[in-house]
């Protein structure tokens, strides 16, 4: 097997260690002989039903993925009048597409002969690593940064993963598999290979977050591929990138024309997303352009709106990342680049379930429960001892400041016994408590404060 460079064309003989182009920095894909006639391993699980077009290996991992549904949107397609689909990636094994780029990776990690591997992750790739060297044995030790989405990292803990919360990734050391591995990316392709045989005919947009660039770049491998077996016909989908506002490398160049994707600054919470310098940044731009497609770049408001439409209106809890693709294609409608009654298909890579912070904040913005709050030790917080609380954040307080400004200042009008009830319940509950006493003009002035416990609610 060899390795070409997506950036200069340099070519490697195959080497584990090999993650990227000492040449030029850019991501490495497979140089792979395809097959005369591609056949369909109707017989074999997950991914390995296209085990012609991905490396051998002498084992095949699954636990089931790929083969994900293709649905038609019911409403939103409507609204945006287009055919609008959805690849739904979330209900893969672990809920993110990553599963299929697991399989292949552990797979090959296998039939080497390694018994442990060292990963270093931003979250899903690591949770779904887990699962993968669970079901085949691997020991595995996932590196992450603190900011991990918590999801992610219980599920690591729960498939028996040893993990590594480093402080710097700067200092992690050389792991086995990383989120811009050749082996890793190739088992990409298998979602526009499902695509274009699932839908029989290839729609005109084929939509999808970018991070490191690697499923643009081998969505369009993919395409090419089909299209030298014979399997597609006519025009090429147009590949079409999204990246977040606060961290759109590949849409920066895209919009200036240039064909290097130069490292810009991160200010993004979409953590699978947050990239600097993308390894397939520049093989991500090429894909775009050769197809015909175009990179755009959405506000994480934008996001988070579409994230809650398509729970709302499709039925499919997406991560943040994911919804990226429904925020890109109303952007790009309005903006007069895709054109009504169009054949889009929008990539949901992964699921929201494991994303307990957006999960969170949509439950929080329901009108039915927007009364409440559930901090991390397991209370329930009703919205006037919260406030309560707000008021105390700003430092101790004695009983009458806080009623004066609890009325002047959020408008909340109750009576003073009332309000040393609410404090001795929330004395009770380990919230607050009494922080200090002073005698003013022969009486004790009780001041309150907020515990620790009370500061992680707020």
């Amino acid at each position: 097997m060899k390795l070409i460079c997506t950036g200069c064309g340099e070519v490697y003989g195959y080497d584990l260690n090999m993650k990227f182009c000492v040449k030029c920095g850019c991501g490495l894909t497979f140089e792979l002989k395809l097959p005369r006639k591609f056949e369909y391993k109707s017989e074999l699980n997950g991914i390995w039903k296209y085990s012609e077009i991905l490396p051998k290996t002498s084992v095949m991992i699954s636990l089931g993925e790929g083969n994900t549904h293709i649905h038609r949107s019911t409403t939103l397609g409507l609204e945006l009048n287009v055919d609008l689909w959805f690849k739904d990636e979330t209900i893969e094994p672990t809920g993110s597409y990553l599963d299929r780029s697991s399989a292949l990776a552990t797979s090959f990690m296998k039939s080497i002969g390694l018994n442990s591997i060292t990963v270093y992750s931003k979250g899903n790739l690591g949770a779904s690593i887990a699962a993968y060297a669970a079901k085949s044995g691997l020991k595995v030790r996932i590196h992450v940064d603190r900011s991990i989405d918590m999801g992610k990292l219980y599920q690591m803990v729960a498939y028996g993963a040893e993990v590594r919360i480093e402080k710097s990734m700067e200092q992690t050391p050389k792991t086995n598999i990383v989120d811009y591995d050749p082996i890793v990316n190739e088992a990409k392709k298998t979602i526009a290979w499902e695509i274009i045989i699932q839908l029989r005919e290839p729609p005109e947009y084929i939509i999808i977050p970018m991070g490191e660039g690697g499923l643009a770049y081998h969505t369009y491998k993919a395409l090419n591929e089909m299209k030298s077996l014979g399997l597609l016909r006519g025009e090429m989908p147009k590949i079409i990138g999204v990246q977040p506002e606060g961290c759109k490398p590949i849409v920066e160049a895209f919009e200036s024309g240039v064909e290097n994707v130069e490292a810009l600054e991160v200010k993004t919470d979409i953590r699978d997303l947050m990239v600097q310098k993308p390894k397939y940044g520049k093989a991500a731009l090429k894909a775009i352009k050769d197809s015909g497609g175009c990179a755009v770049a959405v506000d994480e408001s934008e996001a988070r709106k579409a994230l809650s439409e398509l729970a709302r209106y499709e039925g499919i809890l997406a991560e943040p990342a994911a919804s990226l693709t429904i925020a890109g294609l109303k952007k790009l409608i309005k903006a007069g680049s895709i054109e009504r009654g169009a054949k889009v298909v929008c990539i949901i890579t992964g699921s929201g379930l494991k994303d307990t912070k957006t999960l969170r904040m949509m439950a929080l913005e329901s009108p039915g429960i927007s009364g409440v709050i559930r901090d991390m030790a397991g209370g329930w917080i009703g919205d006037t001892k919260l406030t309560i609380m707000k008021v105390l954040s700003g430092g101790e307080m004695y009983g009458y400041q806080i009623w004066r400004e609890l009325k002047d200042r959020y408008g909340l009008n109750i009576r003073i016994p009332t309000l040393y009830q609410h404090l001795k319940e929330l004395m009770e509950e380990g919230y607050v408590v009494k922080s200090r006493s002073e005698r003013v003009m022969g009486r004790i002035r009780e001041y309150y404060a907020l515990t620790e416990k009370g500061l992680r609610a707020i």
